[in-house]
């Protein structure tokens, strides 16, 4: 079994207030049962940052898998395909399969949500209804437990019940694509998952804060949160520029950046660098320092670096920069913010980032070694508590854990022959059939409907 924290070991590391000497501190989140009913990335990304900060979390699959398990696999250099971005997502958790869509697995969940303090879900809120795992009818049935609920769109708008994905609710419509767009309007392809990991990661905080409170009134809540809102929460700063004068400010143009000393520039050997002067008026004999250029300072449109100015001729300020950045290369120009205290960063492509020596002694990421001896690196998730991470685990495979949890929950081996007997938790060691798939995978069918009544299509974010 992966190295996720059982009971046993979270009451040892948590029984008393203070740790001995040489003994960790528990993770804040121990002893938090977490249930993840999710399927791509958003409540996924949610449940790992709640299992970096020390829950236990258990994942609730259909007899096919999460859908995410298929795309997105690759082939390593020399070795086995893999499929990093269901790992990252995935990882730290514990593996059941369930379907939820027969009456007694829904029966076997309640005891699972019985047991547990938060439920995390992405599926359509007409799905949940039909599913009885809305909000209202689990915290019904378990008033403590914490429902936290990611959506593409805001639940109160009538478009809740719509499906959407993170290029479209969070990229799309929430106009974060506007602000990369080109010239001619045309939106760039966002790098996969912006939006569902900062949704999930508002919507872990948010966990965190219900659990405080519950903590203090006994009472459960539902807490929710949703792809747009997320993406206009991103862009708080040019939005509320909008919600105040009904256009935005930030012009997408380099040469009209408003703060013409904040902007990027091409170095000699074609690389591209970002000036943070962002109070040219105070570090302005710096600035020209690092430039050797005071004729720049001789200049009556920006002498001194007053930004009244600045702004006023930012184009040919921005034009001129450009042809002193072009006679320097960047690791010159490296040498010379540094001599002279000048704010700025490489613009730096990503197998730079990865490959960095600080950023890999960092907790940036987290590795480790599975049970098999495979060693995983993994992106960490980006909060540390007294300055440690909690020790990660690989993303289970389907159903791998199934035995084991249900029995932690009470449901007896007897009880559990049965179910797989009746197909209730899927096939030993195998994946379902593709019909069994498609009951959960709403990105293949539209129109498929179970016994239950639930159709594919309301499964989903």
């Amino acid at each position: 079994m992966p190295g996720v924290m059982l009971d046993a070991q979270a009451a040892d590391v948590s029984g008393t207030a203070a740790s001995p000497p040489g003994r960790a501190e528990p993770p804040p989140l121990a002893d938090v049962r977490v249930v993840e009913i999710g399927r791509f990335a958003s409540a996924p990304s949610c449940a790992t940052v709640l299992a970096d900060w020390g829950a236990d979390v258990v994942k609730i699959e259909p007899p096919g898998g999460d859908p995410a398990r298929g795309p997105g696999s690759i082939t390593s250099a020399g070795g086995p395909p893999v499929n990093p971005r269901f790992e990252v997502h995935n990882r730290s958790r514990r593996s059941v399969v369930l379907d939820l869509q027969r009456p007694e697995g829904r029966t076997v969940a309640d005891r699972i949500l019985a047991g547990s303090d938060v439920l995390v879900t992405n599926l359509r809120p007409d799905a949940l209804e039909r599913l009885r795992l809305d909000a209202a009818t689990v915290r019904a049935q378990h008033p403590r437990l914490i429902v936290a609920q990611i959506s593409g769109y805001d639940l109160a708008t009538s478009q809740a019940g719509e499906r959407s994905y993170d290029h479209g609710a969070y990229w799309s419509y929430a106009g974060v694509a506007s602000l990369f767009a080109a010239s001619d309007g045309e939106p760039p392809q966002p790098a996969g998952g912006f939006g569902d990991r900062a949704a999930g990661s508002m919507l872990a905080g948010a966990v965190a804060a219900a659990l405080f409170r519950r903590s203090r009134t006994g009472e459960g809540s539902h807490v929710t949160t949703s792809l747009v809102n997320t993406g206009l929460w991103l862009m708080a700063s040019d939005v509320s520029d909008v919600v105040a004068t009904g256009r935005p400010h930030r012009s997408p143009d380099r040469r009209r950046a408003s703060i013409p000393t904040v902007n990027c520039f091409r170095t000699a050997d074609a690389r591209w660098l970002w000036l943070q002067v962002m109070h040219p008026e105070q570090d302005w004999p710096a600035l020209i320092a690092a430039l050797d250029a005071p004729w720049l300072d001789e200049d009556p449109r920006f002498q001194g670096g007053n930004l009244r100015r600045l702004k006023a001729n930012q184009e040919p300020l921005v034009e001129l920069l450009d042809e002193v950045f072009r006679a320097h290369t960047l690791a010159e120009w490296r040498a010379r913010f540094a001599t002279h205290g000048i704010t700025w960063a490489p613009v730096r492509t990503l197998e730079e980032a990865v490959g960095d020596d600080e950023v890999r002694r960092s907790s940036a990421f987290v590795e480790f070694d599975d049970d098999d001896g495979v060693h995983h690196v993994s992106v960490n998730t980006p909060c540390a508590f007294d300055g440690t991470t909690r020790p990660a685990s690989r993303a289970p495979q389907i159903g791998e854990n199934t035995d084991e949890v249900l029995a932690s929950f009470g449901v007896s081996e007897g009880e559990i022959d049965a179910l797989r007997q009746s197909g209730v938790l899927g096939a030993r060691g195998a994946l379902a059939s593709e019909r069994s798939r498609l009951t959960w995978d709403t990105g293949t069918t539209s129109s498929s409907t179970t016994e239950t009544g639930v159709s594919s299509a309301f499964i989903d974010r």
